[in-house]
């Protein structure tokens, strides 16, 4: 079994996470046995203490074809460097979910218009700031003098001045 371990950036939301990512061992990587039961989800990965290897966060495992973040390393009494992780299914799986055909019914924006309307929540996407919103299953609007208070609440992005 032979891991790869790497130094990466990128956000955990995205796939292609080697892309700029500073590679911590070589083409052959770390030759490791597998001595406990693995965890396919949650591994244990144990190997000599290397102090380049400390700042690890990403690994590749070739047995199990599988990316993982480190969560923690920790150097053990045997002078061993343990490094507890968990899968990151996005990369893992990445040829497979490109390769899927799917229809988008949800679709978000940040900071710009989406190219996909959103029909289920009726607000025009090229507007700031929302002061009312009319659902068509209730057809009552939301606003400032209704008796009941709503705050609608986006995640991102910068409001222009």
């Amino acid at each position: 079994m032979k891991i790869y371990l790497y130094r990466t950036a990128a956000d955990n939301r995205k796939i292609d996470k080697l892309t700029g990512a500073t590679a911590l061992t070589g083409e052959t990587g770390i030759t490791i046995q597998n001595t406990d039961r693995i965890d396919l989800l949650t591994p244990v990965f144990e190997i000599a203490v290397d102090a380049t290897y400390m700042t690890a966060n990403y690994l590749y495992c070739d047995t199990y074809d599988r990316y993982y973040y480190i969560n923690t390393n920790r150097i053990n009494t045997a002078q061993r460097l343990e490094l507890i992780c968990e899968v990151d299914v996005r990369q893992s799986f990445s040829a497979a979910l490109r390769a899927t055909e799917c229809t988008i019914i949800r679709a978000e924006s940040i900071a710009q218009p989406t190219k996909i309307i959103d029909s289920k929540l009726p607000v025009n996407p090229t507007s700031k700031i929302v002061t009312s919103i009319v659902l068509p299953e209730t057809s009552q609007s939301f606003d400032t003098n209704a008796e009941y208070s709503y705050l609608l609440t986006v995640v991102g992005g910068e409001p222009s001045a």
